[in-house]
């Protein structure tokens, strides 16, 4: 699985809750009339916490401001200046028919996403993707534009309710792209 499609916004968030409560049982610990022996488990606990974190910052592309993003924000779009690379507009050499034919046989491979409205004459796509173990509900947007030799898809994600998405709108999209890809033989523009 592609580092980039992996949840990093959630996984930290939830590592910095667990270290947090841990911490906070240390210190309880420390401040017993006796305290026995050391809590290892909760060290330990502690230490894959922090590992977890700086793997992220570490390794993950531009992980703070995808962090800063995934917590204040519930939805994602392509642009021609985007924030992030992977939310570049794509352009395929290929006919609108084609991408668009190429798109509809991609989403109804994927797990979890469900072909909404199709609307052939406008071609365009709406898309619910279940996240969350299927509690929470996105919805992704797709239009194809036709600029002569390539076409141009631009692709709005957002999360149906809440506030944050932890990025999932952002990887909803680069899943997307990347299956795309796959499904015509050829990479974007």
């Amino acid at each position: 699985m592609d580092k980039e499609l992996l949840p990093w916004e959630l996984f930290v968030a939830a590592a910095i809750i667990v270290a947090m409560i841990t911490v906070f049982s240390l210190v309880r610990w420390v401040f017993q009339a006796r305290p026995k022996r050391l809590p290892m488990k909760r060290i330990i606990v502690f230490v894959l916490c922090f590992g977890v974190v700086l793997y992220a910052y570490r390794f993950v592309d531009n992980f703070p401001a995808k962090f800063r993003a995934g917590i204040n924000a519930n939805a994602a779009r392509t642009s021609d200046t985007p924030q992030f690379e992977e939310l570049r507009t794509p352009y395929f050499a290929r006919s609108r028919d084609e991408v668009f034919e190429a798109t509809v046989r991609t989403i109804t491979a994927q797990s979890g996403w469900q072909l909404t409205s199709r609307a052939d004459s406008e071609q365009s796509l709406q898309v619910e993707i279940s996240t969350m173990l299927g509690i929470l509900t996105d919805q992704m947007r797709i239009s194809f534009i036709d600029e002569g030799n390539r076409t141009r898809i631009d692709i709005q994600s957002q999360a149906l309710k809440g506030s944050v998405d932890f990025g999932s709108n952002r990887r909803h999209i680069f899943q997307l792209l990347k299956a795309l890809e796959l499904q015509l033989g050829v990479a974007r523009e």
